[in-house]
């Protein structure tokens, strides 16, 4: 058949279209195929990658980071308890407790695991005492760790674990009681909420009585509850050392009531009492008042807490005649009936007069004394000079502390570069120098003791409960005078009371030996005296052959009456006949377990 030629190349353009659309066709499954197998091993590649990542995290986190991971996991499921141990007690001189250790609870919380803090809140506030808004405040804290409220009661902890709120727990803690309430409290002192002393023997003593702590690790569960104990082997930790005092409460509480008394008799600022025994340095009774419940201790005013018989500086006024006096015997510039004019109360001396409260003429300088003549006593100082009276001012301990074992003040001796031309007469009855109560008692000790101030001191022993860690030995502190000069000075302090201006402190059955003090408070600024703020005093000892105590009274501006004599003097009276009563015959205590001055 023949062909026409049109109709070949048509056929052959057909052939052609079809020849193309089959290469097109090819061409393009193999872009598709080419364009699959490379997605393919990107996404292998991603693939590997991410699993040579996740090899590489798993290594880091097992073999780099594992030990601090397994660490930190641990960590949350433990809890780390410090167990306290008992704080050592404190008792006096026959073993009375004044201070002991309780069990008590403090509530704590964790507020980023704490559910509803509404209604815990509400919940908390009449059980603990403390305002909702208060606990809710506490509970906003981003601290991991708050204390809601301390030394808490154990019923009221056992009611607040039965609600089993999440994120609060309590730690188990010792209280602070006091079973004697305000007694000796200034010298006993008081520990803050971490159980730690901050005053007085409390706070001198805090490493014997705390001791240390010991940590146990318990497990607990998501919620924060305690599971069980890591090592149930535990032990407690030692609990701390006793303290047995000098202090004897009955003398310290007759002083505390006779003190407070007279205080308010003559509606005074405040006043001081302090018992020793002269011949071993042991402090019986330390009595301030006012005074506080060691109990509430942190809702007193500081006045109240203040130790005013070893911190408050005072002028000793005529009582430091003792040491005047004694210094010239010692010196022997002087002897007890030697005569001495007075100048009937009135003495000019470099511009300027010297007053007695009497009028005294022609006097022995053993009624110096007695009568407390500041003229008479300038008159010895003058033989002595101001180089060494001064000497003997430092030989008795006055400017420096007296070594107690709690927190004192040294007082105020200028040296005498600095005395004015008034100094030398003023400082031989008692002005421009300030001592404390303790000084001054411990001062006349010498006159008590053969020329010899022990040491004094209040705690006694530190005991295990069982048996003494430590034994406080007597300590000679100072001698400034002779055991001679020391009799001649007791048989005169003796005449002070039994004809001069002491007679008031006279205790029936016993003699007296000692010397009243009266002197003016000076104004802070230097510019003289305050009128009628005075300071009204008697220091003295009993038995006055062989002591048993010494004991100094303080009254701060009594009112109305200000004179030693008239103060003074009576507090010591009834003070020393109750105390004599007691080591005699009173609840059949022997005397000789107070040693007497030797």
């Amino acid at each position: 058949m023949k062909v026409d030629r049109f109709d070949r190349v048509e056929v052959n353009i057909n052939k052609g279209s079809e020849t193309s659309a089959g290469f097109g066709r090819s061409a393009k499954r193999k872009s598709v195929s080419r364009s699959l197998r490379r997605r393919t091993i990107f996404a292998l590649i991603f693939v590997e990658l991410c699993f040579a990542l996740l090899v590489c995290r798993l290594f880091l986190l097992q073999c780099i980071d594992g030990k601090e991971l397994r660490l930190r996991a641990e960590l949350q499921h433990r809890k780390t308890l410090c167990i306290n141990p008992r704080r050592g007690a404190i008792y006096d001189r026959k073993s009375k407790p004044l201070a002991i250790s309780t069990k008590s609870y403090s509530l704590y919380s964790d507020p980023s695991v704490l559910e509803k803090p509404e209604l815990v809140a509400d919940s908390l506030s009449p059980i603990l005492g403390i305002s909702k808004g208060e606990i809710l405040q506490k509970f906003e804290s981003e601290k991991r760790f708050i204390w809601l409220k301390r030394q808490l009661p154990e019923q009221v902890a056992k009611t607040i674990k039965m609600h089993n709120y999440k994120g609060l727990d309590f730690q188990e803690e010792g209280k602070r009681f006091y079973p004697q309430g305000a007694l000796a409290s200034h010298i006993i002192g008081f520990v803050g909420l971490d159980n730690i002393g901050l005053e007085g023997i409390e706070k001198k003593y805090d490493a014997f009585m705390r001791r240390e702590t010991n940590e146990i690790l318990t497990r607990k569960d998501r919620k924060g509850h305690d599971l069980d104990p890591l090592n149930l082997s535990y032990s407690r930790p030692a609990p701390g050392y006793d303290l047995v005092l000098t202090l004897d409460s009955v003398i310290q509480s007759i002083a505390e009531r006779e003190l407070q008394s007279a205080c308010e008799k003559w509606n005074a600022n405040g006043g001081s009492v302090i018992v020793m025994n002269p011949g071993t340095g042991e402090i019986l009774a330390i009595a301030n008042y006012p005074t506080y419940n060691l109990n509430n201790a942190f809702s007193v005013d500081d006045d109240s807490k203040r130790n005013r018989a070893l911190i408050d500086l005072y002028e000793p006024g005529s009582a430091f005649k003792i040491i005047t006096a004694s210094a010239a015997i010692n010196e022997n510039l002087i002897s007890p009936n030697e005569i001495i004019d007075c100048e009937n109360g009135a003495y000019r001396v470099k511009g300027h007069i010297i007053h007695d409260s009497g009028s005294h003429g022609q006097l022995t300088f053993s009624e110096v004394i007695e009568e407390s003549s500041n003229i008479g006593t300038v008159k010895i100082a003058q033989r002595l000079g101001k180089e060494r009276l001064y000497s003997y001012i430092k030989a008795y301990g006055f400017g420096e502390k007296t070594g107690i074992d709690t927190l004192e003040t040294d007082g105020i001796v200028k040296d005498p570069k600095r005395w004015t031309s008034r100094s030398m007469d003023a400082i031989p009855y008692g002005q421009e120098i300030l001592v404390t109560a303790l000084q001054m008692l411990s001062a006349t000790n010498a006159i008590a003791n053969n020329g010899v101030i022990m040491q004094p001191f209040i705690v006694k022993r530190i005991t295990d409960g069982q048996n003494s860690i430590n034994e406080f030995d007597l300590h000679e502190s100072k001698r400034p005078i002779s055991a001679k000069t020391a009799q001649i000075m007791r048989n005169i302090l003796i005449g002070a009371v039994e004809n001069g201006t002491g007679q008031k402190a006279r205790v029936e059955g016993y003699t007296v030996a000692g010397k009243t003090g009266t002197s003016q408070k000076a104004d802070e600024d230097g510019n003289g005296y305050l009128p009628g703020k005075y300071v009204s005093s008697f220091v003295g000892f009993l038995p006055a052959d062989k002591p048993l105590i010494s004991m100094i009274v303080i009254i701060d501006e009594p009112q109305g009456e200000y004179l030693g004599g008239i103060v003074s003097c009576p507090v010591f009276k009834e003070i020393a006949t109750q105390i004599m009563q007691y080591l005699t015959v009173g609840q059949g205590v022997c005397v000789t377990k107070i040693k007497p001055a030797s």
